[in-house]
């Protein structure tokens, strides 16, 4: 198992520390080169352009072993009722053929918005189970939320 998160408030790193605990594996940050404004306004504007201009920001990191990864959570903010840029930048750099890839999301009020059929799009041969959304103002208190979907999809007792 491979938990793998983009955090830019820190609320979906919650999320991911969560998920890892109860499921184990390993877990990895995804880094955009260039961080993100960390006014809130100034970040909105940066997605938001990224997103119309399709851009694929360059990662800092990199999973060394992905081959040994059959089953990757991915964790990241609902910015603009999809993933943020750095996302599909991180799906798009490795194979997920034959993988199960398990979306989770932190959120304003869009839930998952696009972002699982844009997983789709970016990862066709790849199972991909449902998705998870957790409200920002409610990630200290997700677990039960947490280990109640890692229930339904078979990952935990």
């Amino acid at each position: 198992m491979l938990v793998v998160y983009f955090s830019h408030s820190g609320n979906t790193r919650v999320v991911a520390d969560k998920i890892h605990a109860l499921v184990g594996g390993e877990s990895f940050e995804i880094v955009p080169v260039h961080p993100y404004p960390a006014e809130y306004r100034q970040c909105v504007e940066q997605a938001k352009q990224e997103l119309h201009d399709n851009v694929r920001p360059q990662l800092s990191t990199r999973v060394t072993d992905m081959v040994a990864h059959d089953t990757v959570f991915v964790g990241f903010p609902n910015w603009w009722s999809t993933m943020p840029m750095p996302l599909w930048s991180f799906l798009e750099a490795y194979d997920f053929s034959g993988k199960t890839i398990i979306p989770f999301c932190t959120h304003g009020g869009t839930k998952l918005g696009r972002s699982v059929e844009d997983i789709k799009k970016l990862c066709p041969l790849a199972t991909i189970l449902k998705g998870l959304a957790i409200k920002g103002n409610s990630v200290q208190t997700s677990d039960g939320d947490i280990a109640q979907w890692l229930r339904e999809s078979g990952i935990v007792n």
